[in-house]
């Protein structure tokens, strides 16, 4: 799926972005090149430097990371959703390294310095449009791209149970959305 014509379109998202820095638009650069890490391609290598040069902050503040990724701002998520993909982020760290959801829980809401109750909550709300665990998948994405790692089966089969479907075919979904979206 990742060819020329999608590595010209995610150039086209990263200048789109330079030019009016919208959430909306961070949080598709991030789910473009989380994409890249699941399938085991190439990004385009403005999508690579812009990724890179927050993954390396975010690792340094992790605190600041939907700041640092302009998760942030006017047209960003609603109330305490960015912070919940951020929790969700750090959780999915621990998880994919192996530790159980309850100890990642316990070591976010410690990191965070909150309740491990909110930090379940965050991770295990469902949208209520779909019934899917949005904030939990993008926390899923931006955890990908702060590592800039690519997934082994075993990680993406984790992800997927824990998720209740299939990562690939979200990814799917979301590459589809964002190309209808901006394709333009």
């Amino acid at each position: 799926m990742i060819n020329i014509d999608n590595k010209a379109f995610e150039h086209m998202l990263v200048d789109k972005y330079k030019i009016n820095q919208d959430p909306e638009l961070a949080e598709v650069l991030i789910k473009e090149y989380s994409s890249h890490k699941i399938k085991n391609t190439t990004p385009s290598t403005s999508l690579e430097s812009w990724i890179s040069e927050r993954s390396i902050l975010a690792t340094k503040n992790r605190h600041d990371t939907a700041h640092i990724f302009g998760l942030l701002g006017t047209g960003s998520r609603p109330g305490i959703e960015p912070t919940y993909i951020c929790m969700n982020s750090f959780c999915w760290e621990s998880i994919l390294s192996g530790i159980d959801i309850r100890t990642a829980y316990k070591n976010t809401a410690l990191f965070f310095q909150t309740d491990q109750e909110i930090v379940r909550i965050g991770f295990e709300r469902k949208n209520h449009d779909f019934g899917e665990r949005e904030l939990c998948r993008v926390g899923l994405d931006l955890s990908i791209v702060i590592n800039m790692t690519e997934l082994t089966q075993n990680e993406i089969k984790v992800a997927s149970d824990i998720l209740n479907e299939d990562i690939h075919e979200q990814m799917i979904k979301n590459l589809k959305h964002h190309r209808a979206k901006y394709n333009t």
